[in-house]
């Protein structure tokens, strides 16, 4: 198959765009030509992937959006393709992967947070007027032939807002790369990355990986560390991002215990090094970070607002926090996960609930929806 896959940019410290980069060269790895149209992007090197420029106007966020979306399907028009495949909200694709869930959902959570006034002006936003505006054309138009939810709270969160009947929409989960993220790692890395942080062995080191801190909830998360009912821990954040804004959440005794790292290549030599992952997002379609923290053998504390809970059992593999903007409840989810044992036993199941999240098993839904798409699908 010759497939466009569009994508605004790459950048290694974004989840859609890791997951998008890691898909086409699986993708093209498989035997199908793949092009990317992007207006920012350096990864993938595979002979069958091809990358193609795309202008965009990057003033500011709606005159970016707004141009990327004109520019990209003047410039996948110029082709013939089997399957258009949009990650980003375009006037026209075959299959708009909805990687960063449903926006008119994330504001509505995202409103629970902000005072009357920034309400007002989160509303009159032109770049949220003209994302929702996008998302409605797409869900309920002909904007596309088929959604792919990468969970199925974004599912429903889409079926909530717009009229989308079932057979519009599939749900496929993210894969991840077993072999790069493994519990084995931490043979390899974990001594001489915690030496590197000053994390003594004995240590609990607590690990959250992110960009966009506000969506991830890291400000519940640092105020958490207050109430944790163990001092003997440390903690990593990764990410891109405003690092001192959020610090000043944490009390003067506990920004001493905090480490603020940007992205970075290597992020499994982290995991490896890591006790616990804490993700309590406000609003998470997914969180590939989820996955890899799974994949790589570490207890997951996440929220139920992310579509990584549906498939966490609570206690075995990793703990849902109900309300991420209770910095008490992230803490009460976290202190189990203090002890050794249950550490270690939760570490174990979290690895072999990761084992059925391969990025084998993503291809083949995906070529499977693709098919449906061009009407060759065969059951």
């Amino acid at each position: 198959m010759k497939v466009a896959v569009i994508r605004y940019k790459y950048v290694n410290y974004g989840g859609a765009e890791g997951f998008v980069d890691q898909y086409t060269n699986q993708l093209a790895g498989a035997g199908h030509e793949v092009h990317i149209f992007a207006h920012q992007w350096e990864a993938g090197d595979h002979p069958k992937l091809i990358v193609h420029p795309v202008p965009a106007w990057t003033f500011n966020s709606f005159l970016r959006s707004l141009s990327f979306s004109w520019f990209a399907n003047r410039e996948v028009g110029k082709e013939k393709f089997d399957v258009v495949q949009s990650h980003e909200r375009l006037f026209h694709q075959d299959i708009y992967r909805a990687g960063d869930g449903c926006h008119r959902e994330w504001l509505e959570q995202r409103k629970k947070f902000l005072s009357p006034v920034r309400r007002f002006f989160l509303a009159i936003n032109p770049f949220h007027r003209w994302i929702l505006f996008m998302e409605k054309r797409l869900m309920e138009k002909e904007g596309c032939r088929k959604i792919v939810a990468i969970s199925e709270m974004v599912k429903k969160d889409i079926q909530k807002h717009y009229k989308v009947p079932d057979e519009k929409i599939t749900v496929v989960y993210n894969g991840v790369a077993l072999d790069r993220f493994h519990p084995e790692n931490k043979k390899r890395y974990r001594s001489t990355i915690r030496e590197t942080l000053g994390v003594t062995e004995n240590e609990v080191l607590i690990l959250f990986v992110g960009s966009g801190f506000e969506r991830k909830g890291l400000k519940f998360l640092i105020q958490s560390l207050k109430f944790l009912s163990s001092d003997n821990w440390r903690l990593l954040m990764m990410g891109k991002g405003n690092w001192s804004r959020y610090l000043d959440c944490a009390t003067e005794e506990n920004q001493k215990k905090i480490h603020c790292l940007d992205p970075v290549d290597d992020l499994e030599k982290y995991y490896a090094a890591a006790d616990i992952f804490v993700l309590p997002s406000i609003y998470e379609p997914f969180g590939n970070a989820n996955l890899e923290a799974l994949a790589s053998g570490l207890p997951v504390v996440t929220s139920v607002h992310s579509g990584a809970a549906e498939i966490l059992e609570q206690g075995k593999s990793g703990m849902v926090v109900e309300n991420p903007s209770d910095p008490k409840e992230i803490a009460e989810n976290i202190d189990p996960l203090f002890d050794p044992v249950v550490r270690k036993s939760m570490g174990q199941n979290a690895r072999s609930l990761a084992e059925n999240f391969t990025q084998e098993r993503n291809i083949k839904e995906m070529i499977e929806v693709y098919q449906k798409v061009m009407g060759t699908y065969k059951e």
